[in-house]
């Protein structure tokens, strides 16, 4: 007879899901069990997830930004600056102010004194006539100004002027023109002498009466450009003449 013996034992169980982490598996069924098991809450799983903000994680990366402004934050119109009322006035006794003038031809000082100035600012298309003798004068920032005066004692100054007037009825020392477009300077025989000195300036001429009495006045145009060269161990500027 033959004689049976019993069936082998089943083979070990397979070794515990080690942690990626370097983790071990417990004893207690772990592991595999427990990714299972997350997996069967469905929906649920997302339930202890940490809720991440629009914009956190991306610092490194450039934000693109829309070059167009929404149409209710788009700034309003400037509104046009408030013209400014113009003065007219001698203050104690020494300055005459003239400012804020536009389109006003009949400006007039009748009875200038040697110890008073005059100071013109900001005057677009008028006229000024100064009757006497007066200190010094200035003309800041105006435009299409004109400016006709007796005597000056110091001298004339124009800063910053576009299109502007000067004539001399007796006598002036110095007329400095700096910073200035399209001036105008017309000397009467007296005042021939009177030294113009410009900067910075364009279009500066100057009118000066005929040789003979009766003869028309000439206009004479300051050169704008200058020629430098090296002579002798310096520089020598030379103005280049006006051609035609």
């Amino acid at each position: 007879p033959h004689t049976h013996y019993p069936p082998p034992p089943p083979p070990p169980p397979p070794p515990p899901v080690q942690n990626s982490e370097g983790g071990g598996g417990g004893g207690d069924g772990g592991g595999m069990n427990a990714v299972f098991a997350q997996l069967n809450q469905g929906s649920a799983i997302t339930s202890g997830l940490k809720h991440v903000k629009k914009g956190e994680g991306i610092k490194d990366r450039a934000v693109p930004v829309s070059k167009e402004k929404p149409a209710e934050a788009a700034a309003a119109p400037k509104a046009a600056a408030a013209a400014k009322p113009p003065k007219f006035e001698l203050e104690s006794s020494k300055k005459w102010i003239v400012e804020y003038q536009v389109k006003n031809q009949g400006l007039e000082i009748t009875d200038g004194k040697p110890q008073q100035v005059v100071y013109v600012y900001q005057c677009t298309d008028s006229v000024l006539q100064v009757s006497g003798k007066v200190n010094h004068i200035t003309l800041d920032s105006c435009k299409k100004f004109a400016i006709v005066f007796d005597s000056v004692v110091a001298g004339v100054d124009l800063v910053n002027c576009t299109s502007c007037k000067v004539q001399v009825r007796n006598s002036v020392q110095t007329i400095n023109i700096d910073k200035c477009a399209g001036t105008q300077v017309i000397l009467n025989r007296e005042s021939l002498s009177a030294e113009v000195v410009s900067a910075k300036s364009s279009e500066l001429n100057i009118v000066v009466p005929g040789e003979n009495e009766g003869d028309e006045y000439q206009e004479h145009p300051i050169p704008e450009q200058f020629i430098s060269k090296y002579v002798d161990g310096k520089f020598v500027t030379e103005c280049m003449a006006h051609t035609g």
